[in-house]
């Protein structure tokens, strides 16, 4: 019998070509159990109809559209309020604004009244970010927070590894470098004094953000959450100047000398027929440009299919501010605007996408804010949390078709308050396709048919008095069971 025996440089390469495919091995096994990434893009005050896949025709945005065509869209998304804190608030926590004391936008320069400190997102809240770093996420937070202060909570105390760039105020001194306004300090946004003059907000967040999920990435040792809090496309309305030259071609191109139509609206408002805003719609070229960096990056970094990405919004669009033809954009054929209980106020555009999957879908099945919460455990196969989540229902079964609805009894929104976009103190319930609004001190109540009324223009409730009643009787009650005392 012949014995062969192996040159110890034979051994060696051998040796080292095994270490190469158990170490290939075991970083696929671990990539395979990974749980996927969560990339939150949330923007501020978009509304239903401003972007091209939602219907609009002046705005450009195809990046977001392509990522929208690839996922889950949710047509009829609801903001859990008219106004962005408390929306925000029901995002980290999957509850209903006034369950944790919210009930309108937090003003940070006016620290007693409806705006106290008793109205900040409470620490005693499990909430969303330390759901994910308690599963072994490393966790970020970027931009727009407006749901606590230095002094009371900030994201790295509400569960955010990493923090960058939240203003204390809700809307950012200027979206040009500094980032700061002299009347307002409050909105002067930090940790971006790095930047150079000419610098844009919105590029920078993207940029610092990319840069949080590439060092995460690259250290290889956790999945990553982050939520890019975008200020966009929140006042004050500041774009770069090439991108409003664009549009401003492109509005006389479309509408030429044709004067704008303004809609009448209760208690003396009007909001208008059409958009054209130039600087509003670079806004969102702009930010259309930034979220297809996003996957961009996402893909150089090859964890585009280990990726979940979710859109969405705090309100409706912004209809009511300023003179007729400088107005931010329109929400036609919904009703009304931001600070309104009307389609035009509470529906948002929303869609989530994980490439292999979700699959590509369009549902019009009313969801909500605090769905997003509950969808976003069981996706990533971390625990559910129903004593927290009490009002959110994940989305998963819509999003995999094993369901066409969710069997929840109804959507309600309670805003007892008045605002600078018209609106009076307002409750409303969507129920079986029925949209009751209610006006607390006018006493007065409309009823609407969306599926035949999508802009909420013929009031049935006189027709319908029985029906009227009945939900407006199931509404009260909600309000009284959900409000914290």
């Amino acid at each position: 019998m012949i014995t062969r025996t192996r040159s110890p440089i034979g051994v060696l390469a051998l040796s080292a070509a095994v270490l190469l495919s158990n170490s290939i091995i075991c970083t696929q096994a671990s990539s395979e159990a990974r749980k996927p990434n969560v990339v939150v893009v949330f923007v501020d005050d978009l509304g239903w109809k401003d972007l091209s896949c939602y219907g609009s025709s002046f705005h450009e945005t195809p990046n977001i559209d392509q990522l929208a065509g690839q996922g889950a869209v949710f047509s009829r998304a609801y903001s859990s309020c008219n106004v962005c804190s408390p929306t925000r608030a029901s995002l980290m926590t999957g509850k209903y604004p006034q369950r944790i004391g919210f009930t309108s936008w937090l003003n940070p320069d006016k620290p007693s009244g409806a705006n106290s400190a008793e109205t900040y997102l409470p620490l005693s809240e499990t909430t969303i970010g330390e759901a994910f770093q308690q599963s072994g996420y490393r966790t970020g937070y970027i931009g727009k927070w407006h749901v606590g202060s230095e002094d009371i909570g900030m994201p790295k105390q509400h569960g955010f590894d990493w923090q960058m760039a939240t203003a204390k105020h809700g809307l950012p001194g200027s979206y040009f470098h500094p980032y700061q306004k002299k009347n307002l300090p409050s909105a002067n946004v930090p940790d971006l004094e790095d930047g150079k003059p000419g610098d844009y907000l919105t590029d920078a967040l993207t940029d610092k953000g990319i840069g949080f999920i590439k060092d995460t990435v690259i250290k290889g040792k956790q999945p990553f959450f982050l939520i890019l809090g975008h200020y966009a496309v929140h006042t004050p309305i500041q774009a770069p100047k090439t991108l409003v030259e664009k549009y401003e071609t492109k509005k006389k191109q479309l509408y030429g000398t044709t004067p704008l139509k303004m809609i009448p609206e209760r208690f003396n408002r009007k909001v208008p027929a059409r958009q054209q805003n130039p600087t509003y719609a670079a806004m969102l070229k702009n930010l259309d440009t930034n979220v297809g960096k996003v996957v961009d990056a996402l893909d150089e970094l090859g964890v585009t299919n280990n990726t979940i990405i979710v859109f969405t919004s705090d309100n409706g669009g912004s209809c009511m501010p300023g003179s007729p033809n400088s107005r931010p954009t329109s929400n036609f054929p919904l009703r009304a605007s931001k600070g309104w209980n009307y389609e035009g106020g509470i529906r948002i555009p929303t869609f989530i996408t994980w490439p292999g999957t979700i699959p590509a879908l369009r549902t019009a099945e009313p969801v909500i804010t605090m769905d997003i919460y509950p969808t976003l455990l069981e996706l990533t196969g971390c625990d559910q949390l129903p004593k927290q989540t009490v009002d959110g229902l994940s989305l998963v079964p819509l999003i995999h078709s094993k369901k066409k609805t969710l069997n929840r009894s109804f959507l309600a929104w309670w805003y007892p308050h008045s605002n600078g976009h018209g609106t009076q103190p307002c409750q409303a319930i969507l129920k079986d396709g029925w949209k009751l609004v209610h006006y607390i001190d006018q006493n007065e109540t409309e009823l609407y048919r969306l599926e035949d009324d999508e802009g909420e223009r013929n009031n049935l409730a006189k027709e319908q008095p029985k029906r009227t009643a009945e939900l407006l009787k199931t509404l009260n009650q909600w309000v009284k069971e959900t409000r914290r005392n």
